[in-house]
């Protein structure tokens, strides 16, 4: 395997689709030139935005589009519309990965670049006793269902609340971190984790004094801990606006704490040999087709091959922890060899990564969290901040059942 064929998934990664642009200038032709330049500086830093965990991304790089365009592999127009002054369009934009993490590596910044598997969110209304999973007049859940695709290294479904979801997982059994039933409900999107996600609302959101107290748990191969986060409803905001931006709270911490696992250092390229067992061609070729998908491995070669067993000697970015967790998003498990030590790599069901010492889960910088692992805590009444997103802790909060 080429280092090219190796980095199949940088593809989606280095990709930044949906930039729209609009300008309105003294011609058309103007307009669009300054629409493209507009586009190359918003792919950029959304590309960024991805990669970087958000206490760097006041350090990245701010180029003009002309210093921009030599790290863009190639670009494209869609949804075009002009007039004789204005310009729209959305545009997409390909990177080139090594430009890019030279210009990172250059600025000092760390990055991640592993993309994980889907993450299903399971939003639940209202305290223990009355809350609300699957019901239709569940505004949490339908904040979740209207919010557009995410643009992120982690992608978060919404199930779709049909029979089998209903028969999957109840809302007690998803209050009280029900291992067996999440991991049910999460087979049927592809997923190894559940993010459960409970509200309750207090307060007046006539008068725009309403308080939303949202306590989220990640449940299933990634450590568990639950994050306790209280937002006010800002003048002017409605009650539908102010569980939006919840949401997109809640889905920025999902994002960051993945970044915060898998970022690699600047000049963190290592080489692992790992021994591959099979049971034949076809399972070979399988672990090579899957490897392909790991954008963490820069190169892969075969050093040797014999009857049900092959060696592979993988160049990747990062550290072994983070390489396993890499390799587990494409259902590849590496582990210490058996025979004689080293490391083996097989195909099957991810198995847990190596023990990262960041939670799975974790407040933004300035609050501290309530960790009650495997279950969700009824939310009690807390100091609440401006109500961005600063989390207070849930002091002696009992357990739902």
């Amino acid at each position: 395997m080429t280092a090219t064929d190796g980095r199949a998934a940088e593809a989606d990664i280095f990709t930044v689709r949906g930039v729209n642009v609009d300008v309105t200038a003294e011609t058309a032709a103007a307009a669009r030139e300054q629409a493209l330049a507009d586009g190359h500086v918003a792919a950029l830093r959304r590309l960024l935005e991805r990669l970087l965990p958000d206490e760097y991304l006041y350090r990245a790089p701010e180029l003009a589009a002309p210093q921009i365009a030599p790290i863009v592999q190639d670009f494209g127009v869609d949804d075009e519309r002009t007039s004789d002054v204005r310009y729209l369009a959305s545009l997409t934009f390909r990177f080139k990965p090594d430009a890019v993490r030279e210009l990172l590596q250059r600025s000092g910044l760390g990055h991640a670049e592993t993309m994980s598997k889907p993450v299903v969110v399971v939003p639940i209304f209202g305290p223990a006793g009355e809350a609300q999973l699957w019901e239709e007049g569940n505004p949490w859940r339908l904040a979740w269902t209207q919010r557009p695709p995410g643009d992120g290294l982690v992608p978060l479904v919404v199930p779709l609340g049909d029979l089998a979801d209903i028969a999957a997982l109840d809302v007690g059994q998803a209050l009280a971190g029900d291992l067996q039933a999440t991991a049910a409900l999460a087979r049927r999107y592809g997923a190894d984790d559940v993010v459960v996600t409970q509200t309750i609302l207090q307060g007046d959101p006539e008068a725009g004094g309403a308080t939303l107290q949202v306590g989220t748990t990640r449940l299933g191969q990634q450590s568990q801990q639950t994050v306790i986060d209280n937002y006010t409803q800002q003048p002017e905001e409605d009650l539908a606006a102010l569980f939006a931006r919840a949401a997109d709270a809640v889905d920025r911490q999902i994002q960051e704490s993945w970044k915060r696992e898998n970022l690699l250092q600047p000049g963190s390229q290592q080489i692992l040999a790992v021994t591959v067992p099979h049971d034949g061609l076809p399972e070979w070729l399988e672990v090579k087709r899957r490897l392909r998908g790991v954008a963490a491995v820069q190169r892969s070669e075969v050093t040797a091959v014999s009857r049900g067993r092959s060696e592979l000697r993988l160049t990747y970015a990062g550290t072994e922890p983070q390489l396993a967790r890499a390799l587990a998003q494409s259902d590849l498990s590496l582990t210490s060899d058996p025979l004689g030590g080293g490391w083996q790599l097989r195909l099957g069901e991810a198995g847990q990564a190596p023990a990262a010492p960041a939670s799975s889960m974790e407040a933004p910088a300035g609050g501290a969290s309530g960790t009650l692992p495997g279950t969700m805590p009824d939310m009690i009444s807390a100091p609440v901040s401006d109500g961005v997103a600063t989390p207070e802790p849930s002091s002696g909060a009992p357990t739902a059942e």
